[in-house]
């Protein structure tokens, strides 16, 4: 039989104190926070959401023939081409009007591959490489030692949209200077242009577009470089 507990004894032994919850040690503001936090996420997901990503633009323009002439023993740095904060990016402009009243946006949910001048730089390399007649063409950041720097200004890389037209046009324009590494003097300069109207006022319509314009305009520029390599070479 268990001897009944002695009162005294019972008094005597320690109390453990309670200790409070996580929860309950939380100022009641936090708490709130808390418990809301769940529902205030699911309430701002739409608004965090940043959409869909942007379709990007592959740009593949014919590239030139091989080049009648003989072969040039010549090395050349293609140069980044210096352009206008305008196009120095790898969104796609659209110029809208006329004169001095024209005005710049931008194509939305659509960019380039690559930034423009970048994008025109690698597509001349590969161009004079299609070309076949000289020894050598890279970026100019590649570390070759070139006999000739070709020199570009990107002008025009944009579509235009005038007054009712249907569909934009697209414009593409470089000026190039040839520069003599041996003597520092720029010894040919010229600029090509080319237009293209879009079929269409789609994204398809308007990178076939530019296709057609760059294809024109490298095949200019690289024949024209050629021949002013050769010629200052004779």
């Amino acid at each position: 039989m268990t001897p009944p507990t002695d009162p005294r004894v019972a008094a005597a032994r320690p109390v453990r104190p309670s200790h409070p919850t996580r929860w309950a040690m939380l100022p009641p503001l936090a708490l709130c926070l808390l418990f809301l936090l769940p529902c205030l996420l699911t309430g701002c997901a739409g608004v965090l959401d940043p959409g869909p990503a942007p379709t990007h633009l592959l740009l593949a323009p014919a590239m030139p023939a091989p080049a009648a002439g003989g072969p040039l023993r010549l090395q050349l740095a293609v140069a980044l081409p210096e352009t206008s904060r305008m196009l120095d990016t790898d969104r796609i402009a659209l110029v809208l009007g006329a004169g001095a009243g024209r005005e710049v946006r931008y194509y939305a949910g659509a960019k380039w591959t690559s930034p423009a001048p970048r994008l025109v730089q690698r597509l001349l390399v590969e161009a004079f490489e299609r070309a076949g007649r000289l020894d050598g063409a890279a970026e100019e950041s590649a570390g070759i030692y070139p006999d000739y720097r070709l020199m570009t200004d990107l002008r025009r890389f944009n579509t235009r949209a005038d007054g009712g037209a249907s569909a934009p046009e697209v414009e593409v324009e470089l000026a190039l200077r040839l520069v003599d590494l041996k003597t520092g003097r720029i010894v040919a300069f010229t600029a090509v242009a080319q237009r293209v109207a879009a079929t269409g006022t789609g994204l398809p319509q308007v990178a076939a577009a530019f296709e057609t314009a760059m294809g024109d305009v490298l095949a200019r520029a690289t024949a024209w470089s050629l021949d002013a390599m050769a010629a200052a070479r004779s």
